[in-house]
């Protein structure tokens, strides 16, 4: 899977953890508030209580998206300033420590989940109408000395913390932006523009990441963490690029790549090796896994009916497993070997011969030798 789409299903299973605690804290403090309020007929942290215990099923649920979850609190934070500041009028209070709490829950949450013109906007909104109100109350309460205005600091300080707040979520959206562009980037070079798999690189990355995992671990995890490759190359591609053209030629590898993909399992990793040829890194392989993979591609190509104007084609296979080589180059080149020797038997195969005891000058040479053990050697349908 690409970086980014990792790095957003993290972000999502970030945030509903979040939203899980705050849910959680708001019902057990609102609910110990409530306890000492109720029997003066202040309700207000009771409702809260409930309220917050009423979004937990939605939290939990995987049903819901973590964009309606925002959404979701969005609306919540916006009803709860409404009536914050109706309270706030009706029962003329003053700004204490826990009004400006409620407020600064206000801005966070508008600034985190937000666009920021938005955030800012609802923030100085409800700012503005907190000085109304204040201001409303010092200047109605007149005394023997004249008109006794309301302590101006705990006003100052909430708009402090406004603007620190707005001032760290634009600082913050920025270094999300950067890494956004960082994490793109990085799964631009690793994967294939034509296909979307991932591309030589990527694949090379993961082969030395195993290798370098062997060189660590004892023979029992070496045998468990065995993997395979299949090198997997159009048959006579050059015709069909020559009679169909270049275009429709980019289209059967793409097609390709999507039968590989659905031919592989979850874990396997399909790679674009390039030209006509694709690689499938095969994990806990062994030859009957590598044997029923090669098998179920020539079958699923020799089933499909690709649209118009793609023309059929048939692929030949060389199979290799990271038991058989000491380091991610040679695995490569034994199945590339393989994957000759498949062409040179008729193409539309696949090739596991054991070249393991056969002199390396034939195969610099590039002959065949005539006598070698075969260990697998599948035809493809038909």
């Amino acid at each position: 899977m690409p970086e980014h789409a990792l790095r957003e299903q993290r972000l999502e299973a970030m945030r509903r953890r979040g939203y899980l605690v705050l849910c959680a804290c708001s019902v057990a403090v609102h609910a110990a508030i409530a306890v000492g309020e109720l029997p003066q007929g202040n309700w207000r942290a009771a409702a809260v209580a409930v309220l917050s215990a009423a979004l937990l099923p939605a939290v939990l649920s995987r049903r819901v998206s973590a964009h309606r979850l925002d959404v979701l609190v969005v609306w919540c934070a916006n009803i709860g300033a409404t009536y914050f500041l109706w309270d706030f009028y009706a029962r003329s209070l003053a700004l204490g420590a826990r009004e400006s709490l409620t407020v600064l829950l206000f801005f966070v949450v508008w600034f985190g989940l937000l666009p920021l013109k938005q955030a800012a906007v609802r923030g100085g909104l409800l700012y503005a109408a907190l000085i109304a109100l204040v201001l409303r109350q010092g200047l109605g309460d007149w005394g023997p000395g004249g008109p006794g205005l309301a302590d101006p600091v705990p006003l100052l300080y909430t708009g402090f913390l406004l603007f620190l707040i707005g001032q760290m979520a634009v600082t913050g959206r920025q270094l999300q932006q950067e890494l956004s562009r960082t994490a793109l980037y990085a799964d631009l070079a690793l994967t294939d523009a034509l296909t979307g798999l991932p591309n030589r690189r990527s694949l090379e990355q993961r082969l030395e990441e195993h290798y370098l995992g062997q060189d660590v671990a004892g023979e029992t995890d070496r045998a468990a963490t065995s993997i395979g490759v299949l090198i997997v190359d159009i048959d006579l591609f050059k015709t069909v690029n020559d009679t169909h053209g270049h275009e429709v030629g980019d289209q059967v590898l793409v097609n390709l790549g999507r039968t590989l993909r659905t031919c592989a399992r979850a874990e396997d990793l399909v790679a674009r090796w390039g030209g006509e040829e694709f690689v499938l890194l095969i994990t806990h392989g062994d030859p009957t896994a590598l044997k029923q993979i090669g098998r179920r591609i020539q079958q699923a190509l020799a089933e499909q009916k690709p649209p118009q104007p793609l023309p059929r084609v048939t692929v030949s296979i060389g199979a290799a497993l990271s038991g058989e080589a000491g380091n991610a180059a040679s695995l490569l080149a034994l199945a590339d070997r393989r994957l000759y020797r498949a062409k040179h038997a008729g193409r539309n195969r696949m090739n596991m011969d054991d070249l393991r005891r056969e002199a390396g000058a034939a195969g610099l040479r590039g002959e065949i030798p005539v006598a070698h053990t075969q260990v697998l050697d599948v035809p493809g349908p038909g």
